[in-house]
């Protein structure tokens, strides 16, 4: 590892920080932690680096190739590179980049990136929650999103292909699946949030002075749009409150454990979208419709036999998956999830 990185080409053309960005060895991604945690100052030319890389590995295939295809070029970069040592670094320092992923994009695509790399990925999908209590859904990628009253939530173009950008505006519970090569990100008013495979709840609304990030599993980092030298990560049990206009503030960033419920022990921040079913002697269409009706998705059961199955007990669960696999665990059932929709089986 280089320790005398200039700008974001230097970095990209490090195998290791290749490797970091791909998200297929640990131990690269553990060095370069580390390394980033020790000089803050170059996070903005790790994030503009990070940016370009994941636009140009976007859409290309098996990961293990393109980590091959991507170093080939780098090399034969070195050339163009030499070339160039009398010559203006700025005017030229776009055309090296090109030249290291000759193998991957064309030259307009990396003068596109340099135009308009401080805008928004494109929206390709706008989802609304409308004044529905909550409302439920499956993304592409497997991961399950229940936003609560009066939210939105927008999607990037190539969502669950290239990339997994959102924008939220409001507040949404995530409970994200595992893809270590395309971290799940969402964007509100004040802050970004990066995962890899985790639960966890943001409330963002437009018209709170504050965006709050509570985690329950797996881990994330936060960080905050006035101020984006300052990463924040979160273990469970954790929350982290930015308020806009104060993220120079450091009480402002402060990460505070979650506020439980001294009465059933249960985080605050969860509780809206947390299900408890009693459940004495009821069928699993009854149950479907206490579900659909909590978690705000439609339920679906195609088998009449499955309809009759008949239950007893407490289930609580966060999400309508998490209670549907609650439920399997008295009588076998197949469930597929759809966008919109959770169709039931035998």
């Amino acid at each position: 590892m280089d320790q005398n990185y200039r700008n974001a080409e230097d970095f990209l053309c490090d195998e290791s920080f290749q490797r970091y960005c791909l998200g297929t060895d640990p131990s690269a991604t553990a060095q370069w932690e580390e390394w980033m945690e020790a000089h803050p100052e170059a996070a903005a030319d790790i994030a503009e680096a990070k940016k370009i890389f994941a636009i140009l590995n976007a859409n290309q295939g098996n990961l293990q190739e393109q980590a091959a295809q991507l170093q080939d070029g780098m090399d034969r970069s070195i050339l163009l590179k030499e070339a160039l040592e009398e010559t203006p670094r700025r005017k030229f320092r776009y055309i090296s980049i090109a030249a290291a992923f000759v193998v991957l994009l064309s030259l307009p695509l990396i003068w596109k990136y340099t135009t308009d790399k401080d805008k928004m990925p494109a929206l390709a999908a706008t989802i609304q929650s409308g004044t529905e209590p909550r409302k439920t859904l499956v993304l592409s990628d497997g991961s399950v999103l229940t936003m609560r009253n009066n939210s939105t939530v927008s999607l990037s173009e190539g969502f669950g292909k290239s990339n997994r950008i959102l924008t939220l505006s409001g507040e949404a519970f995530f409970d994200v699946k595992p893809d270590p090569a395309h971290p799940f990100i969402v964007h509100t008013k004040d802050v970004s949030i990066e995962v890899l495979g985790t639960v966890f709840n943001v409330s963002a609304y437009p018209e709170n002075v504050y965006t709050e990030t509570a985690l329950f599993r797996g881990k994330v980092s936060v960080t905050s749009k006035t101020n984006p030298e300052h990463k924040t990560i979160l273990t469970p049990n954790q929350k982290l409150v930015v308020y806009a206009g104060k993220a120079k503030d450091t009480a402002a960033l402060k990460v505070r454990s979650l506020a439980v419920d001294p009465q059933d022990h249960k985080a605050k921040e969860i509780a809206w979208v947390r299900s408890r079913l009693k459940i004495q002697d009821e069928s699993l269409e009854q149950i479907a419709i206490r579900l659909q009706k909590w978690y705000g998705i439609q339920i679906v059961i195609t088998d009449e036999a499955v309809k009759q199955y008949s239950y007893s007990g407490t289930f609580e669960s966060e999400t309508v998956i998490k209670a549907l696999e609650a439920l399997q665990l008295s009588y076998p059932f197949s469930f597929q999830m759809e966008q919109s929709r959770i169709v039931i089986s035998k």
